[in-house]
């Protein structure tokens, strides 16, 4: 365990607490929607520096590979599946957009689960895309709970980012099968 890998714990250990104050906001309740977005801002920003620390120290781990990852998909997951309980928001995503998210993430996680299962190791290959797509979905859960109507089309581009990045990751990989097999 190093540095990274701690920052990263501290990051999937905080997501209960933000779905926790996601979904118990309520209008006049401003704390909650403004604690559930600290929350979240400090998940987003120890995903920069762990990332950044990692590559600046040379410690990038096996371990931190998996654990990153897996702190976004847990991030984004609760992020929008809690907003389906928070119906008094100004601006959310359409339910579809939800959908895409949370599908994207299970067909990643249900991927790798099949790709164990056939080579039986597993290598975690982020690409720019995906980056990307992560990013834009943890903006976009930022500017809901900051109340901005950039929201609206922000919400578009990251679906269409997640339909992409996640076309990338199954043809990436269904060619890595072909050659395996």
């Amino acid at each position: 365990m190093n540095l990274p890998n701690y920052i990263t714990l501290f990051r999937i250990l905080i997501v209960p607490f933000f779905f926790t104050q996601l979904v118990s906001y309520h209008p006049g309740e401003e704390h909650g929607r403004v604690l559930a977005l600290s929350i979240l801002l400090a998940a987003c920003l120890s995903d920069a520096i762990d990332g950044f620390l990692a590559r600046a120290l040379n410690q990038q781990t096996a371990l931190g590979r998996f654990l990153d990852p897996l702190a976004d998909k847990l991030l984004i997951l609760s992020g929008f599946l809690g907003l389906l309980f928070v119906t008094h928001l100004p601006y959310r995503p359409p339910l579809w957009i939800t959908v895409t998210i949370v599908f994207r993430e299970l067909i990643i996680i249900l991927g790798l689960l099949v790709l164990f299962l056939i080579k039986e190791k597993i290598e975690i290959r982020p690409n720019l895309l995906g980056k990307f797509c992560t990013a834009f979905q943890m903006a976009t859960l930022c500017s809901i709970l900051l109340l901005w109507k950039v929201t609206v089309p922000l919400a578009y581009i990251t679906a269409l980012l997640t339909i992409a990045s996640c076309l990338v990751y199954v043809t990436r990989e269904l060619k890595g099968i072909q050659s395996f097999s």
